[in-house]
């Protein structure tokens, strides 16, 4: 036991605020979050693009890898149960403040306030800053400067009144940063032929400025009713607002006004949920500068949704029956129809239990989402909507015992018009012999079919112990491309978390991310593979008194050479450490 404690003291310099989910994922087996398995690295600027899971009551898989690094914020500790003996009040703090430093020149901080003890309103605000100064190695073995700086603000309001909640939220999200990939294009005795004008242009006018910024401001206003009776209506309406535009020039404004009302009739329940979105991008007011390389577009979108359903509720089977309809109006009237079926069954009580379905859904692919997913893609790139018109699921979950719990899944879609991304690529003029591969990236469509089988086992031999192993794998049909572009076939990650005693705290997390094609015109085949990457990472945190803790962490331990985007390599072998405060 000596040794085991000195190996844990090892690592009491690493940390990282990730917590564990707060949802369960059985009656027995509980943990604070859900485990999100990712490729972690202190520069984290894109995430990997997510299907939003239709189905309530399994985890979704969403493995982030990547994107800018996403400031922590105080531990959310799970609720106790009530205590039948009167206690003296546990001390409660409204401001907490944080601060800290890591290598490739990273600087973080955060503070945030909230109410405390108060039975009519909640209140918080919140501001985070990250930024770091460091290089990075290119393909080419060429050193490139790549910082980003990271920007969060947010206000969170609810007050409380008879069995209605009011909801005001206003977020603010500034992110900077550079297009450092690598790229062939000639920009010193170049020249290509624009597939913009078809003319014949000078390889640095194929190249778009470096600085690049994302900024978003998010208004929510809602109102709910929170009635405890089941026989009662229920209902939630919301109005949103959202703002963006980017350093070239384009601004995107999205309205959206939507709702859910749920009325009982007997033992079944009408179930509607929909509203509309007015989305409208803009581009760049004045002239263009690089005509050869940009054709910005103006875009209007009016999205309509309705989605009722039937929901039959039982003790062993749990039906719903429904159908999602969505209309698109913008240049042309799109009308997108699938039907929504689920069932659940509970096998054995506390058990095991099944579920079988069928849905569909619209993605409708903001500007800002695909920013957001890749924040590489040139900025004039307007991604059409994809349309899931079918997805069949099925799958099982239950306990083994009160330690561990489980869920297994499979998926089959039907996808159309999905995006992919591959490098902006240009024809040599004839003086040139090979073709200009940019860092900026492009997409392109196709209709696919994807079968995704995912499955997560989550066992707690201890009390202070828990450990979760999550994995995924992806198989792609597709009708016109010969690759999935930048999609990997499978992911897995196990992830660990141990309470050593009041003060100390340790997680740990390995994962491993298949390999991936890349579009590449330069390369034999046009095919680049981006190999697998393995990622360990060790975190640690003390608790020095009730208001002041220390942490650290330590990321990419292997130092893997990953590319989440072809030429954009992330950071190597990274450590933060820091300070949190309370008062």
């Amino acid at each position: 036991m000596k040794v085991f404690k000195n190996i844990i003291l090892i690592f009491t310099l690493f940390y990282g605020v990730n917590a564990f989910p707060q949802e369960p994922l059985s009656k027995d087996v509980r943990v604070e979050r859900e485990y999100d398995p990712s490729v972690s690295d202190a520069m984290k600027i894109n995430l990997m693009p997510q299907r939003e899971d239709t189905l309530e009551f399994t985890p979704e898989f969403s493995y982030d890898l990547v994107g800018h690094a996403l400031p922590g914020t105080p531990e959310i500790q799970p609720m106790q149960a009530a205590r039948l003996a009167g206690q003296r009040p546990r001390d409660l703090y409204s401001s907490y403040v944080r601060g800290g430093m890591g290598n490739y020149q990273l600087l973080f901080g955060d503070i945030f306030y909230n109410l405390t003890r108060n039975e009519k309103y909640a209140f918080s605000l919140g501001l985070q800053q990250e930024s770091s100064w460091g290089e990075l190695e290119l393909e080419n073995g060429k050193s490139v400067d790549a910082p980003y700086h990271s920007t969060l603000g947010g206000l969170y309001f609810r007050h409380f009144f008879g069995e209605k909640t009011l909801e005001l939220d206003l977020n603010f999200d500034r992110y900077a940063y550079r297009y450092y990939g690598f790229n062939t294009v000639n920009t010193v005795e170049g020249s290509y032929i624009s597939d913009k004008t078809e003319n014949i242009v000078s390889g640095e006018d194929m190249m778009p400025e470096l600085k690049q910024r994302q900024t978003s401001f998010d208004l929510h206003f809602g109102l709910h009713g929170q009635q405890s009776d089941v026989s009662e209506t229920r209902y939630r309406m919301n109005f949103d607002y959202n703002g963006f535009n980017n350093l070239t020039g384009v601004g995107e404004n999205s309205f959206s006004l939507g709702g859910e009302l749920n009325i009982p009739f007997g033992a079944l329940s009408l179930f509607v949920d929909g509203g509309g979105i007015y989305r409208q991008v803009n581009a760049p007011s004045g002239e263009n500068e690089k005509p050869e390389l940009f054709v910005f577009d103006d875009r209007e979108q009016i999205f309509l949704t309705a989605n009722p359903k039937v929901v039959i509720p039982g003790n062993k089977l749990n039906v719903e029956l429904g159908v999602n309809v969505t209309g698109e109006f913008s240049d042309t009237e799109e009308f997108y129809l699938s039907p929504h079926v689920k069932g659940d069954l509970v096998i054995a009580e506390g058990v095991v239990s099944t579920f079988l379905g069928m849905s569909g859904e619209v993605h409708r692919n903001s500007y800002r989402d695909i920013m957001a997913e890749n924040p590489f893609v040139s900025p004039d790139v307007l991604v059409k909507p994809a349309f899931t018109n079918i997805r069949g699921f099925a799958g099982v979950k239950g306990n083994f015992s009160s330690a561990t719990s489980f869920t297994a899944r499979l998926d089959y879609e039907f996808i159309e018009d999905e995006h992919f991304f591959v490098n902006r690529s240009f024809d040599p003029d004839g003086a040139t012999t090979e073709p200009g591969l940019s860092n900026l990236f492009d997409v392109e469509y196709d209709d696919v079919t994807l079968f995704t089988l995912t499955g997560e086992f989550l066992v707690r031999p201890v009390r202070e112990l828990d450990i979760i192993l999550k994995g995924v794998y992806y198989g792609w049909e597709l009708d016109v491309l010969d690759h999935p572009w930048h999609k990997p076939e499978m992911e897995i990650g196990v992830r660990a978390a141990y309470i050593y005693n009041e003060e100390w705290r340790f997680d740990a997390s390995f994962n491993v991310l298949g390999e991936r094609k890349a579009y590449d015109p330069t390369q034999v085949g046009e095919v680049k593979n981006l190999k697998s990457v393995a990622d360990f990472n060790l975190g640690a945190n003390y608790q020095l008194n009730k208001r002041l803790h220390f942490f650290g962490r330590i990321q990419n331990i292997f130092a893997s050479k990953y590319y989440p985007w072809a030429g954009y390599p992330m950071q190597g072998l990274n450590a933060r450490v820091g300070a949190g405060y309370s008062f």
